[in-house]
């Protein structure tokens, strides 16, 4: 089996994940894994609207588990995890798991990939 490891779920990681979901099928024998370190989407496009329309808030995080279509939960999956380190050589990626109470494991986890996509997003600068 293939396996697609997409390093962020934020807009270019989910919409990569959405993307493979609607043109795969498990007769692709091809698993995605979004490696994640938060539980929902955060949909940053929508921000100013929150700041006019309050009722706004609560549609801008996302939950991951609705981020997928369900006829594709068998072969997509999201991963919460920090990745730390990315080896070619391997083909794989480590990174520190994030248990349901939010906490980063100190032990490393390994993911073995075909294809990698790095898509980590960028960082804001406050004004």
């Amino acid at each position: 089996m293939k396996r697609v490891v997409i390093v962020g779920g934020g807009a270019a990681g989910i919409n990569t994940a959405q993307t493979l979901a609607k043109y795969l099928t498990e007769a692709d024998e091809t698993e995605v894994i979004v490696l994640e370190k938060n539980a929902y989407f955060y949909h940053v496009v929508g921000a100013p609207r929150a700041y006019v329309d309050a009722d706004y808030t609560n549609k801008m995080f996302i939950p991951y588990d609705n981020a997928i279509p369900k006829h594709a939960t068998k072969f997509v999956r999201i991963v919460r995890g920090v990745a730390t380190q990315v080896s070619a050589d391997t083909n794989e990626v480590s990174y520190h798991a994030i248990g349901s109470d939010d906490k980063e494991s100190e032990t490393t986890e390994k993911l073995k990939f075909d294809y990698l996509v790095l898509a980590t997003g960028s960082t804001y600068s406050v004004p």
